[in-house]
């Protein structure tokens, strides 16, 4: 296994997508006869030869597309610039601001995993596909780099580290995207790097990598079952989580924590002084305590629906949760408030 490769030149950015008024109410005409999300999910139309941004919505602007955020298979989200955004694999994009939601990207698109740094997200997917939402300038651009699916992303300071099937790792920076690692055959299906030498990836039958300045090396977890999220501040501060309950906590070695449900799970996030861990049946999990002694208490959200994506807008912690046609986003204040909206039970 090797370390860093040097990135070819970048790739055409095309595809740059807006949802102005007039397609907006085109939008709620085609859902309101399907009642469902499939009504929004058509092929992408061609790539659109001009960036043209999307419209910033206030309050008092009709329509109100809200509800359709809710009829798309949301997968994931995070906070950029003054918005709350979250992605769906196999619907649109949906922003939430002023206390409102709105569908401000009907095209369908398989998105599985995002990330904000600034005023910038990045989402992943199906394809190599990858979403980038400028929320200052209110800009959607669709790339696709390659043909093996995206599976995770983290951010790095000068871009980010993309990880997918086969062992796909893809380092984007500002000298374009270039394999980052040779030799890895697993899918991987989450990553936190740190810097451009040091990151932790893990995937398929309870794989984790470590990025050291010589490569990647494969670290053991004592795992069988596929490892799907990773939380970390650092990389000797890190909880994996994944199928059959499994949730690793490492202390220079990977160790077993005892979940209190037997539930797969899907997402992990680390907010102050504990670790919000996420997956099915519903389940939203607190640890505390690291390694040593680690505690879980679980979190009730009054829902059964399937937990698929964390992330964190100050010291508030958001859920995103879909089953089918139907998706829900919840909101944990950091005194155990928990506001939602959608209908996902």
């Amino acid at each position: 296994m090797t370390g860093e490769v040097t990135p070819p030149p970048p790739p055409d950015r095309s595809l740059i997508y807006a949802v102005a008024g007039s397609l907006v109410l085109l939008v709620l005409a085609v859902s309101a006869g399907a009642g469902a999300s499939r009504a929004l999910r058509p092929a992408p139309p061609s790539p659109s030869p001009t960036p043209t941004p999307f419209v910033r919505v206030s309050p008092t602007e009709p329509p109100d597309t809200g509800p359709l955020v809710f009829t798309q298979p949301l997968s994931a989200g995070c906070a950029a610039g003054d918005a709350v955004y979250v992605v769906s694999d196999g619907g649109g994009i949906g922003r939430f601001e002023f206390d409102r939601w709105q569908l401000i990207d009907p095209i369908a698109r398989s998105l599985v995993a995002a990330t904000c740094h600034g005023d910038i997200l990045t989402a992943v997917g199906g394809g190599g596909r990858v979403i980038t939402i400028d929320d200052r300038a209110q800009t959607v651009s669709s790339d696709s780099i390659g043909f093996e699916d995206f599976l995770g992303v983290a951010p790095l300071a000068d871009g980010i580290l993309v990880v997918g099937r086969s062992g796909l790792v893809q380092r984007q920076s500002g000298g374009g995207w270039g394999a980052y690692a040779t030799g890895i055959d697993e899918d991987l299906y989450a990553v936190a790097a740190f810097s451009p030498t040091s990151a932790w990836a893990v995937g398929a039958g309870g794989v984790s990598y470590r990025l050291e300045p010589v490569g990647w090396r494969p670290v053991a977890t004592g795992a069988t079952a596929t490892l799907r999220a990773i939380a970390a501040r650092a990389v000797d501060d890190a909880v994996v989580v994944g199928d059959d309950a499994t949730i690793l906590l490492w202390n220079g070695a990977w160790t077993r924590a005892d979940a209190p449900v037997r539930v797969g799970f899907r997402a992990a996030l680390q907010v102050g002084d504990g670790t919000y861990i996420a997956g099915d049946q519903g389940t939203l999990l607190r640890l505390s305590g690291g390694p040593a002694a680690p505690a879980l208490i679980r979190i009730d959200l009054g829902t059964t629906c399937t937990l698929r994506g964390l992330f964190s807008r100050g010291t508030e912690v958001w859920v995103v949760g879909s089953d089918g046609g139907r998706a829900a986003v919840w909101r944990v204040g950091a005194a155990g408030s928990i506001t939602g909206w959608g209908a996902c039970p």
